[in-house]
């Protein structure tokens, strides 16, 4: 592995641009000389009668105990016939001998060093972090001697090409620019599950069954298992980032009068984050509230929850014989909120419902601090928020049975569009120093398929259970869940 020589060890611009610059030495930096390379070959003998080889031709001659060189022409000022120089080869090890040592200038920064050779992924946050570790930018506080005293840096600096691109997407921390996304996808399961709830009360008033659902009586309880798992990002496998869920749902409902139904829920949930530069754990707390009004085959449906969330995540660096594992704790909270609307087109037991809905997601977090060594990040509050809208289709088919139960298989189709910024971004500062920087996590997309397959069973008049999966598809992402719901009228 090639050792960096710089006259400012402490200078990242220069280490960067010597690291990733090296190798980009060619024909086109040189402006004015021409440059030509010959090979070695044996000496061939003359005739006496021929002329004089002239300057040119005696570039192409090389004594065979001779070490290979480069040519340079060099043109005299008043452009006389240029006068070859031999140039001896250099010395692949050192990179002073290859390229001159050059300073970026002010406003350049340290992110202009970097050369396009580094993947797409890593250079949409490399910048950032090198230029947050420049010294020489107008208006840092930071000095050189602290980022000599950090080890990670240090590592970066005496690290080849492909160890630093691994290096400056170790230390972004861009994986942190994901919480966001990855909590909404951990809490859609529980409005999916209310909104479950809400459609199953329609279906069943919809078909005149009143028997079966409570819409006679008072009240109705339900108790429903979630489980959920989610992919951000999974054409990438080094950026991808999974997360898994269960978790467990409560409810009740009560009629308002003939045509109002509200209702209240409560859950916890568990969330496992998986991904090559981020690990994690999600502790949640969910509460909602719902309603139904149900005129004739006009439905709307109302929902909105709120959850509390304790995380914890882990994260790795290692490179170049530097390893510093860091932990970070945090606080933060979701709301979702809905409202749809469906009409009832089909006629006895068949259920053809058009709908259409406006939902709005809301996630904070509190800013915390990485518990490790010197690659540890001080990570910003941070605030997301999207607005989006489905519009689909539902069937739904109910089968008497001969024992008195009843079978309703029902699937839904959707198109979900979200509207306005759909990044996913965060600023962080490295705790030994260093100026704040700003990475970007993955984006959600702007499109996605909607899907919902269930089956409802009526065991008696006060009883039923179903299972149901809900899926959402994208060109980046995808999510599967799966519920089980008992119910319980009264």
């Amino acid at each position: 592995m090639p050792i960096l020589h710089t006259h400012r060890p402490h200078h990242l611009a220069l280490a960067i641009a010597l690291v990733f610059g090296c190798s980009e030495m060619s024909h086109a930096q040189l402006t004015e000389p021409e440059v030509t390379e010959t090979k070695p070959r044996p000496v061939k003998a003359r005739k006496p009668a021929k002329p004089k080889p002239t300057p040119q031709d005696s570039v192409e001659q090389h004594l065979p105990d001779v070490p290979v060189t480069t040519a340079v022409a060099l043109i005299p000022p008043d452009n006389r016939q240029a006068v070859p120089v031999a140039v001896p080869d250099p010395d692949p090890l050192l990179v002073e001998d290859m390229i001159a040592p050059k300073e970026p200038s002010a406003s350049e920064g340290l992110s202009a060093a970097l050369t396009p050779e580094l993947p797409a992924e890593v250079m949409t946050n490399a910048p950032s972090v090198a230029n947050s570790l420049d010294s020489d930018k107008p208006g840092t506080t930071q000095t050189p001697k602290t980022l000599a005293n950090n080890a990670a840096i240090n590592a970066l600096l005496t690290s080849n090409t492909a160890t630093a691109a691994i290096a400056l997407e170790q230390l972004a921390g861009a994986s942190n620019a994901n919480l966001a996304n990855a909590t909404l996808s951990s809490v859609r399961p529980v409005s999916a599950s209310m909104l479950s709830t809400l459609r199953e009360l329609s279906n069943d008033a919809s078909l005149q069954d009143h028997s079966a659902t409570g819409h006679d009586s008072n009240g109705r309880v339900w108790i429903q298992a979630l489980g959920n798992s989610a992919t951000l990002d999974d054409k990438q496998d080094d950026s991808a980032l999974r997360q898994r869920t269960h978790g467990v749902v409560v409810g009740a409902d009560w009629s308002l009068d003939n045509d109002w139904r509200a209702g209240v829920l409560g859950g916890k949930s568990q969330t496992r984050l998986d991904g090559v530069l981020l690990d994690g754990d999600l502790d949640s707390w969910h509460l909602g509230a719902y309603a139904l009004r149900q005129s004739g085959p006009l439905a709307l449906r109302l929902g909105a929850t709120y959850s509390s969330h304790d995380g914890t995540t882990k994260r790795n660096i290692a490179f170049n014989g530097y390893s510093d594992p860091l932990k970070g704790s945090y606080d933060a909270s979701s709301q979702l909120v809905f409202a749809e609307v469906g009409y009832n087109l089909g006629r006895g037991a068949l259920q053809a419902e058009p709908f259409a809905s406006l939902g709005y997601e809301h996630y904070q977090r509190d800013s915390y601090r990485e518990k490790g060594g010197d690659a540890a990040l001080k990570v910003d509050k941070q605030t997301q928020r999207n607005f989006n809208s489905i519009f689909g289709l539902r069937l739904a088919h109910r089968s008497d049975l001969e024992n008195g139960m009843s079978l309703t298989p029902r699937m839904s189709a959707g198109w979900k569009h979200i509207y306005g910024n759909v990044s996913s971004h965060v600023h962080q500062t490295f705790l030994v120093g260093g100026e704040s920087f700003y990475v970007e996590g993955i984006p959600l997309d702007r499109n996605s398929l909607t899907l919902e397959a269930g089956l409802d069973l009526r065991v008696s008049q006060q009883h039923s259970l179903s299972v149901a999966y809900n899926g959402e598809m994208s060109s980046n992402s995808h999510e599967n869940g799966v519920m089980g719901q008992w119910r319980m009228s009264f």
